[in-house]
């Protein structure tokens, strides 16, 4: 009877075995101009990156700075607009002439009104009254840039009061500002011992009764 040979087959491959007394393999160093060049690039990556944050952070600061100034322009430019700084003077005229009935004294002077503020006004009527003295607005309406203007102003006295009050008289002018809106403001006006307050009072004291 023939004999079967039977071989003995190893599934498995062979493991490679490690030679403890070798030293571990050592990975290829780079050359110190390969690290150099590396740790640059590394930095300029950093660089870059905290460039791009600061560029960031300016430009956002810059926006924000932006808006501010331009609301704060918008804050003054409307503080400006609304702005009325108004003052009246009434100083003795050359030629006095005016008329009386007995009851009252009446003359037409000149009124000079002053624009303290940075814009002009219109001044659409004026009126003061105090102690029987009257001041009413004889003038169209009258556009004042800053200085000064006069306009027509019509005096009439009560004869019964016989003297006119030397203390300021509150006027009272409605104007319209550059922002389009109206608006009252008074203003005192200087009366003192002028020589028209005694052209008025003589004018009632020779009036026929």
């Amino acid at each position: 009877m023939p004999r079967t040979l039977l071989a003995m087959v190893d599934a498995y491959g062979r493991e490679p075995m490690v030679d403890l007394d070798r030293p571990p393999p050592q990975r290829p160093t780079r050359e110190p101009r390969e690290r150099l060049r590396a740790g640059w690039r590394r930095m300029r990556t950093a660089r870059l990156q905290v460039g791009a944050v600061a560029l960031a952070a300016v430009v956002g600061a810059v926006a924000g700075g932006v808006g501010v100034h331009r609301w704060e322009a918008r804050q003054a430019h409307a503080a400006e607009v609304s702005t009325v700084i108004v003052r009246a003077q009434l100083l003795d005229p050359s030629d006095l002439s005016g008329s009386s009935d007995g009851t009252d004294s009446t003359m037409v002077a000149n009124l000079t009104l002053v624009n303290l503020g940075p814009l002009p006004i219109d001044v659409e009527d004026f009126e003061g009254e105090r102690n029987g003295l009257v001041f009413r607005n004889a003038s169209q309406q009258a556009t004042i840039r800053p200085g000064f203007r006069t306009v027509a102003v019509s005096i009439s006295f009560a004869c019964a009061r016989h003297t006119i009050s030397g203390e300021p008289l509150p006027l009272r002018l409605r104007v319209r500002t550059a922002d389009g809106q109206t608006r009252t403001i008074e203003t005192p006006v200087e009366i003192g011992a002028k020589f028209w307050v005694q052209f008025l009072e003589n004018l009632c004291r020779n009036s026929p009764s």
